[in-house]
């Protein structure tokens, strides 16, 4: 297949800009077009009535892939594909339901029991948050991840857990944060998009610490983010492309994405919390995180 493929890019609730989820997809898309040669475009989260609509443009317009990211676009992905069988699409983060679907998923927990190792590790008030932004499938997954983490720690550890209903408002998970740490958490996991970029804020001016994810946020708040467990979007994103290009696409498929297929990392240790986060805790988390993946510590994903 010529190089010259058009790919087309559904992103999810949040958009870009959400410095996590949609940005690390659409860095993906860019990569691959300096890598590839590829044509794109992309379409802002509007609802999944609407997203199906961009999706079958693009099936219409005779693009060679169709892209959405987000449990939230499986739905639009799984009907417009069913309708263009001849049509080859991928779902990032997300099984689909299709022969023509090739889809990827991720191991997340092997990063959120790491990091729930880490908030057991350093509270001082042994009492540890998590704040998700909405309740889905993979938030409340990525939750128990993390529970499991700061349990093998000290079941003793106090756990607070509170969603904020969406990913896209700043100003709520502030607010959420801000409700937490006043409950006593020093240490607060975010999984919540944009919400989290509220919370960030929120760690930064009361003088407590959080863990996000996404992306590595320390930038944003260098003494109050003591890592972040970053879920690679693009990985997927140029695989899949990749692929198309050199005509080995598998529709039906699902890849499982963790740290060893480059998926998943955790954002190195900043000087400016190596206090905090010492290095006799740095090398327990490398331990644990080996243990994880190899399995000699199995974690259990339902309640």
């Amino acid at each position: 297949m010529s190089n010259n493929v058009k790919v087309g890019l559904q992103l999810s609730i949040g958009g870009l800009g959400d410095k996590s989820f949609n940005d690390s997809a659409f860095a993906g898309l860019e990569e691959a077009q300096r890598m590839f040669n590829i044509e794109f475009e992309h379409a802002v989260w509007q609802s999944p009535e609407l997203n199906a609509a961009s999706l079958e443009n693009w099936a219409k317009s005779d693009f060679d892939l169709i892209i959405a990211v987000g449990y939230h676009n499986a739905e639009p992905v799984n009907k417009v594909a069913a309708k263009y069988p001849n049509k080859k699409f991928a779902l990032v983060d997300y099984a689909g339901q299709g022969p023509n679907i090739w889809s990827a998923t991720y191991r997340e927990y092997e990063g959120d029991f790491v990091v729930g190792v880490l908030a057991a590790l350093v509270t001082q008030t042994r009492i540890v948050g998590f704040m998700g932004g909405g309740i889905t499938p993979i938030v409340r997954r990525i939750e128990l991840g993390f529970a499991q983490g700061v349990k093998n720690v000290d079941p003793s550890i106090s756990f607070i857990s509170d969603y904020v209903g969406e990913f896209d408002d700043p100003v709520k998970g502030a607010l959420l944060a801000e409700t937490q740490y006043m409950l006593g958490a020093d240490v607060i996991y975010q999984v919540a998009g944009r919400c989290g970029l509220g919370a960030i804020d929120t760690a930064k001016n009361f003088g407590k610490w959080i863990i996000s994810t996404g992306a590595d946020h320390s930038y944003l708040a260098p003494k109050a983010v003591l890592t972040s467990r970053i879920k690679n979007v693009g990985r997927p994103v140029i695989d899949v492309i990749e692929a198309v290009i050199e005509d080995r696409f598998e529709g039906g498929v699902e890849k499982s994405y963790g740290f060893a297929e480059g998926g998943l990392m955790l954002a190195p240790i900043r000087p400016s919390v190596s206090k905090v986060v010492t290095p006799p805790i740095q090398g327990i988390m490398q331990e644990i995180q080996a243990q994880v993946i190899s399995r000699k510590i199995v974690v259990e994903l339902e309640e």
